[in-house]
């Protein structure tokens, strides 16, 4: 206390220690977050709890006396600060004027401990005529397009939270969708599915078919879910889809290394080909699998949602999105042909398209002629397969069954697979799927028209199938973290070391995976064309 806790009757100048004799959670040492110098405690604990010191004071002359004196410091961990009014996204008139202060004067965020807080607002994307004055958000935003802002909070004692939000000039909305008035036939029952599909339908296995008892796919679910993953109004701008990433002629995913959402900002991966995204053994979906749990939890009505919210994607907000389809003349109907009443929900809409990736099943290719015969008999690709092909079937098989189950070729393991010595993805940060905390962990889509789905790989470094086959070929890094299926008994790279010949006939097999109905069924297509 600046000297001033003991007085000396001669006047003698003092000296003060002080020393630590007992603290929760450390016992002889100070808690953690704090600093004693000279006598001078400060910092910011990270826990609750209580400090005992003892601080000595002599006058340091012959004879010296002292005192001593205990201090107990009763220890309270700081409060961050909470969102309590979060920012709605903002959307801009006609006139593309912008005044807008996104810490709601002081509100957006109230600190439990009273501690007095600041504010810091930062943007991302194309921010136009946009600009940061104090805290508040001012200029112009004539143009189409979206803007990400965050806003934060600070109590000056370590403790912070942020938001985020949009602010967007949304284009016009799309026309209507064309319906035919005889309905497309989406529901397993009604098709023709070769024997191990029809089977994983009924049982989820061999494939691990995710389709969930409580939204099966159905022919109005199905269509509501076609229409829904083609408009544009699904995103804040109205001016990306579903489809603007996942293109049928291309499998379901996208020409592009990184695809482009409505800020403008790149992704930081590929967008993945959803041909048979139901069957999945891990029940877990996107490259770093952060959407898993069982085969009755996180299935695709649950994953289509995530897109829809992220900021770098579509950028809807639930209740805008609701609002807005309630506003159409058409989807009313389209859910009540689906649900039997015209309530629109969020959960309906995750419903809808989960039913539409449902039904992206690829099982008319080349190879299921070969290898996926409608009953419950062996299969003969020799009667199917050319001989190039067949030779390609079997080091497939040999080689890379292990990863890619070898009927709707689905991905069965996840794996850092050697592209890089040190990843700077860090890929799945699920410790069940790092495996010893593995880093660029990933997980791989079907394999199903891999032949029109280029580029390849979570970060689209290769551009064609070739390319793909030379990286196992000999091109598997020694990465620390790469994968035991790939090592060598000596921990070295597992890698295919194939000729030419070999070469090229695994390539011919893999393009036998091509499924051409698929690629062109108009049920599949877009119906506001």
């Amino acid at each position: 206390m600046g000297g001033t806790t003991v007085k000396d009757a001669d006047l003698d100048p003092l000296a003060y220690t002080v020393r630590v004799l007992f603290c929760t959670g450390t016992v002889l040492q100070l808690a953690d977050g704090l600093t004693l110098s000279g006598t001078q405690l400060s910092g910011v604990p990270v826990n609750d709890g209580y400090c005992d010191l003892q601080v000595d004071v002599t006058d340091s002359k012959p004879g010296t006396t002292w005192v001593s004196y205990p201090v107990k410091v009763w220890i309270a961990a700081n409060s961050a600060p909470v969102l309590a009014h979060p920012n709605a996204p903002q959307l801009v008139g006609a006139t593309g004027s912008v005044d807008y202060d996104p810490t709601q004067a002081g509100t957006t965020f109230v600190d439990p401990d009273g501690d007095a807080m600041t504010y810091e607002v930062s943007l991302r994307g194309d921010q136009q005529g946009l600009m940061i004055s104090g805290a508040r958000i001012v200029g112009t935003f004539p143009t189409v397009g979206a803007v990400d802002v965050t806003v934060t909070a600070r109590d000056g004692y370590g403790g912070s939270a942020s938001q985020s939000f949009l602010i967007a000039k949304p284009a016009s909305a799309s026309t209507e969708p064309h319906l035919h008035a005889t309905r497309y036939l989406y529901q397993d029952e009604e098709l023709a599915l070769p024997y191990v599909f029809r089977t994983s339908s009924e049982s989820v296995l061999p494939l691990w078919d995710t389709q969930p008892v409580d939204n099966p796919t159905t022919d109005a679910g199905a269509t509501l879910g076609r229409v829904l993953f083609y408009d544009r109004r699904l995103s804040l701008t109205n001016t990306i889809s579903c489809a603007s990433c996942h293109d049928q002629s291309h499998g379901f995913a996208s020409p592009q290394r990184f695809d482009v959402g409505i800020t403008g900002i790149p992704m930081k991966r590929n967008s993945m080909a959803l041909a048979n995204a139901r069957y999945n053994i891990q029940s877990a979906w996107f490259w770093d699998m952060r959407a898993e749990g069982t085969h009755a939890k996180n299935s695709l009505q649950d994953v289509v949602l995530h897109p829809l919210q992220a900021h770098d994607e579509l950028g809807m907000s639930p209740d805008f999105l609701v609002a807005k389809l309630a506003g159409t003349s058409f989807y009313p109907q389209l859910f009540a042909d689906a649900f039997g009443s015209s309530g629109i929900t969020i959960d309906r809409v995750g419903q809808a398209l989960g039913q539409f990736v449902q039904a992206l099943i690829s099982y008319r290719a080349k190879a299921d002629q070969a290898l996926n015969p409608m009953n419950d008999v062996p299969a003969v690709p020799g009667n199917v397969f050319n001989a190039q092909e067949l030779s390609g079937m079997d080091i497939f098989n040999l080689r890379c069954s292990l990863c890619h189950e070898p009927q709707a070729h689905a991905n069965v393991w996840q794996a850092n697979n050697g592209l890089d010595v040190v990843s700077s993805d860090p890929g799945t940060l699920v410790p069940a799927f790092q495996r010893n905390g593995s880093r660029g962990v990933f997980r791989t889509p079907s394999l199903r028209n891999i032949a029109v789905s280029a580029p390849y790989m979570h970060d689209g470094r290769f551009a064609t199938l070739r390319e793909v086959i030379e990286h196992y070929n000999s091109g598997v890094q020694p990465s620390g973290d790469l994968d035991a299926i790939l090592r060598n008994v000596d921990g070295t790279p597992r890698r295919l070391d194939l000729t030419e010949a070999d070469k090229n006939a695994l390539e011919a097999f893999l393009r036998t995976l091509t499924d051409q109905p698929f690629l062109s069924d108009a049920k599949f297509s877009d119906p506001f064309q």
